[in-house]
């Protein structure tokens, strides 16, 4: 192999992306699990979003780590046989957190998908998805701790174990197929739910783009295949675009999980800014009072009332119609998707003829 310079180092870059994924991710968790619990109550999906998080830190803090072992510089700069052995420890236990904290991720995508969306044929697709993402995972967890034969003989960069292991690339890439599949399925599968929603073409087209965000995690996923190679020449220097794009898979992944959330809290916190985003379902400030929504169910809704009150020449219209009425998705309904029927009364007051 041609010579290297032993001063290089990606060890800054490494930090620095991984410390940014943490803080991303931390922050859209932490708000999906304060919204969640403040207005509807903690659910199986964001317990798996939690787990998810949880094996995200724990991948991003392994890389960071593995920087005290050589990871970020070539390893021909690595002399003590004990860091590269301690080195392909933690790589060995990247490999496994990364593969649980993906699948926990498009699990907690499928079970909002199951909270929300009602319909049988959609909930068998989804269970199936879930199915597929489990036995895909326990097959690379396999894959991964019998690699090698002892199993040892996966962390030893001095030859001294007698034994063999399987060369991955093909595995990597056959992987990749099965994931890419998965990603393809688990984010396509709300579209025609969205397509059909009772409301206007702005907030469908909004709803689509936010659970389209999933294309990130497609992208990201397609980035890492490219790096993927044998890692056997110069193994702590050539992996690390691999790691970085394996930690930006599970991060995005999880922030794009949290993002209704968010619409959630900026309603609550910051409902002016909301109706100028047009994240909010209310009428506004100005115009007539809305006073309180109700739950409805059918297609054809429409009634009026009028009533007057002549002798303080008081005039009351009601109106509860179906032209205003909205479609909600995350997170205030907890089952299906909930229409409600804005119900709008304008007062008016006269004075004496």
């Amino acid at each position: 192999m041609s010579s290297v310079n032993h001063d290089e180092s990606k060890v800054g870059s490494i930090i620095v992306c991984n410390t940014i994924l943490i803080v991303v991710a931390t922050v859209g968790t932490a708000v999906r699990l304060l919204v969640r619990s403040s207005l509807s109550g903690l659910g199986l999906d964001d317990g798996f979003c939690a787990i998810s998080w949880a094996l995200m830190f724990c991948l991003c803090f392994l890389c960071m780590w593995m920087t005290r072992y050589g990871y970020g510089r070539h390893y021909q700069s690595v002399h003590d046989v004990a860091e590269k052995n301690m080195f392909l420890k933690l790589d060995f236990a990247t490999m496994i957190t990364y593969l649980v904290g993906l699948a926990t991720t498009k699990i907690s995508f499928c079970l909002a998908y199951l909270r929300i969306f009602p319909g049988k044929t959609f909930r068998a697709v989804c269970w199936t998805v879930v199915a597929i993402v489990v036995a895909e995972t326990i097959a690379e967890i396999f894959v991964v701790i019998f690699q090698c034969e002892p199993i040892h003989k996966a962390w030893d960069a001095g030859g001294t174990v007698k034994g063999k292991c399987l060369q991955l690339l093909s595995f990597y890439y056959i992987s990749f197929a099965i994931r890419l599949a998965t990603d393809i399925a688990l984010f396509a599968l709300p579209i025609p739910k969205l397509m059909r929603l009772n409301m206007g073409l702005g907030k469908r087209v909004g709803l689509i783009c936010m659970f389209g965000l999933g294309v990130f995690i497609i992208v990201t996923s397609i980035i890492r295949a490219t790096y993927l190679n044998s890692f056997t020449q110069d193994r702590t220097w050539e992996l690390v675009e691999t790691l970085n794009w394996s930690c930006a898979e599970v991060a995005v992944g999880i922030f794009i999980a949290c993002i209704p959330s968010f619409k959630a809290l900026i309603g609550i916190q910051f409902p002016k800014l909301a109706r100028m985003l047009g994240l909010s379902s209310s009428k506004g400030s100005t115009g007539p009072t809305t006073y309180g929504v109700s739950t409805r169910k059918g297609d054809d809704y429409h009634r009026s009332i009028r009533m007057s009150t002549m002798p303080s020449r008081t005039k009351t219209d009601i109106e509860v119609s179906a032209n205003g009425s909205e479609e909600h998705i995350l997170p205030h309904s907890l089952a299906g998707i909930e229409v409600t029927t804005s119900v709008r009364v304008d007062r008016t007051d006269e004075g004496p003829s």
